[in-house]
């Protein structure tokens, strides 16, 4: 606790504030800035400070990304406040200012309010400027009528914290433990490894390898009252993957999604901090809460400043995405997005259904880069090599120069069993961003274009084949086409908020009956539609769909049409 903290009235209109080995500092608002501008601009010097003391690659390898003041006042706001005394839990407070805009929100309050806050941070570099953010907020509360106490805890969130996750333990606790009336974070991010003292203390949470941000999650909402809340923002990516299955069902049968919030723009959220990733803020309560699952609301921003700010009411079975093994959260962010649900949701099939299975190409180009080759030289010794860029529309093109990507490669004892017989295959690439037009990307391979044996196919693309026997041509075409409609690609960028596309959301997207597929196939076989328009007509006058639906699609996700 701040027990060394003395306050001197030196003047009237002027305090001194002595903390520790602090200098004497005089803590004055400007008389044109409000108290909460002077708060939050203080937080904004200060992270300003650090950041230019510190190199970029030190706070990545910490998983260190800054909140800014404009989302942190979005994400207090999120909260129901609605008690005089309360205990806040920030379980990765770095410099305060989520801790700083939560007392900003407390200022607003017209009646006093009693709050003390547990921040946890356990960076030596770091709690000096988050102690200085706190007598500032203490100050300013206290002079607007307000009592303010912290308690910044200087050691591991995850490692600190065991007894919240065993809770049937038979010995008594030396000390009770502490629940939380609200909880803010913006935790760090990074993976751990499997075998690591939090994996460990976790592990039922565990699916493959873990990040850290999970077990903040997932232990914050163990330490919530029954009547609490939490904001955080966070990662997409938890969303869908194999390695968040178990903790994406232990989170939706312990907690109550209430509202979710996405960003148009992948990099504006943490631009100081050169990070490109697509972040979500989201509310949770605890499932014995009383609250019903009956929706959650979905906001959407251009940006940080939240202009075009766009929300709506959705059902909250419209955000969830089962599969025979797993659940997935969707974020639809207007009513077209629903209508696309609705429709592949009725599609009873997925791969697995056809005997078809999704996997990555076998080649890591550095690993290999003494077998590649710029040229092919002849069909026993060298094999062609397949890249992303191989995609042209619907069809690969091979050969297709691109500098630094060898076109080729050798063909030895070493390269065979990562070759792969030349079969009609389906090509997806694995990689693309938010901003590009679509996120789904396929072409067709088919084994009449290509005489030879054997190709190798980069560590870039996904590739669907038969388990067993090969893909006839209207599959091949089929499953394609399907997949580079506007609306599988709508689907997917409801379920997947990761530049990376991978072969398990592949096998778990729902596709209509395989008579559809080849039927489609057929008919794109003929008559060789681009990517588009032309597609989509074909695809959904197949599968029974209004040609109307077309404008929707296209202007939804242009616009993002109105909700």
């Amino acid at each position: 606790m701040d027990t060394n903290l003395q306050t001197l009235n030196i003047k009237k209109d002027k305090k001194v504030i002595l903390y520790e080995n602090f200098d004497l500092d005089i803590i004055k608002a400007d008389k044109n800035e409000k108290s909460i501008d002077y708060i939050l601009n203080y937080v904004g010097k200060q992270i300003d400070e650090y950041l230019n003391s510190t190199e970029a690659h030190e706070r990545k390898s910490k998983g260190q990304f800054f909140t800014q003041k404009e989302v942190a006042l979005f994400m207090v706001n999120e909260f129901d406040i609605n008690k005089q005394t309360i205990k806040l839990l920030d379980p990765g407070a770095g410099i305060g200012m989520l801790s700083a805009a939560f007392c900003c929100r407390i200022l607003e309050s017209q009646k006093p309010v009693s709050i003390s806050i547990d921040a946890y941070e356990n960076d030596i570099k770091i709690i000096p400027y988050l102690k200085k953010v706190f007598v500032r907020c203490k100050v300013i509360l206290k002079e607007h009528g307000h009592k303010f106490n912290y308690n910044i805890i200087e050691k591991n969130f995850i490692l600190n914290n065991p007894n919240y996750l065993n809770k049937e333990t038979l010995f008594p606790l030396n000390e009770p433990l502490t629940f939380y009336d609200y909880i803010i974070s913006n935790p760090p991010y990074y993976k751990l490894n499997i075998d690591s003292p939090q994996s460990i203390l976790m592990k039922e949470y565990v699916s493959g390898q873990p990040n850290i941000y999970t077990f903040f999650m997932a232990l914050s909402l163990e330490m919530l009252l029954p009547k609490g809340e939490m904001v955080f923002i966070i990662p997409r990516c938890f969303c869908s993957g194999l390695y968040f299955k178990k903790f994406r069902e232990w989170l939706l049968n312990n907690g109550i999604i209430k509202s979710i919030h996405m960003f148009e723009s992948r990099s504006d959220v943490f631009s100081k901090n050169e990070v490109l990733q697509e972040n979500v803020i989201i509310k949770i309560i605890p499932e014995n809460n009383g609250s019903k699952r009956d929706y959650v609301i979905i906001s959407t921003s251009n940006d940080k400043q939240f202009h075009d700010l766009k929300k709506m009411n959705v059902s909250y079975k419209d955000i969830l995405h089962r599969t025979h093994s797993d659940i997935f959260i969707k974020v639809p962010t207007n009513k077209t997005d629903i209508m696309v649900q609705h429709i592949i949701n009725s599609w009873t099939h997925s791969l697995k259904d056809f005997n078809m299975k999704v996997s990555t190409g076998p080649i890591v180009s550095f690993r290999a880069v003494s077998h590649l080759s710029q040229e092919f030289i002849e069909e026993k010794t060298t094999a062609p090599l397949l890249w992303m860029h191989n995609i042209q529309d619907m069809d690969v093109i091979w050969p297709l120069k691109r500098k630094n990507k060898e076109g080729a490669i050798k063909i030895n004892e070493m390269t065979i069993p990562i070759l792969v017989p030349v079969k009609n295959y389906v090509l997806i690439k694995r990689f693309t961003s938010k901003e590009q037009k679509r996120r789904l990307y396929a072409g067709v391979f088919l084994k009449s274009n290509f005489n030879f044996e054997r190709i190798g196919i980069e560590n870039h693309l996904n590739y669907i084949r038969k388990a067993k026997g090969i893909l006839s041509d209207e599959e091949t075409y089929g499953l394609a086409g399907i997949f580079n409609t506007s609306l599988i690609d709508r689907f997917f960028r409801m379920m997947n908020g990761n530049t990376q596309v991978n072969a398990t959301d592949i096998m778990n997207l729902p596709l209509p009956s395989l008579d559809k597929i080849e039927e489609i196939g057929g008919l794109i076989k003929k008559s060789k539609p681009s990517i588009g328009l032309e597609l989509d007509k074909i695809v959904l006058k197949v599968l029974e769909i209004d040609n109307k639906f077309i404008g929707l699609l296209k202007g939804g996700c242009k616009n993002n049409e109105e909700n």
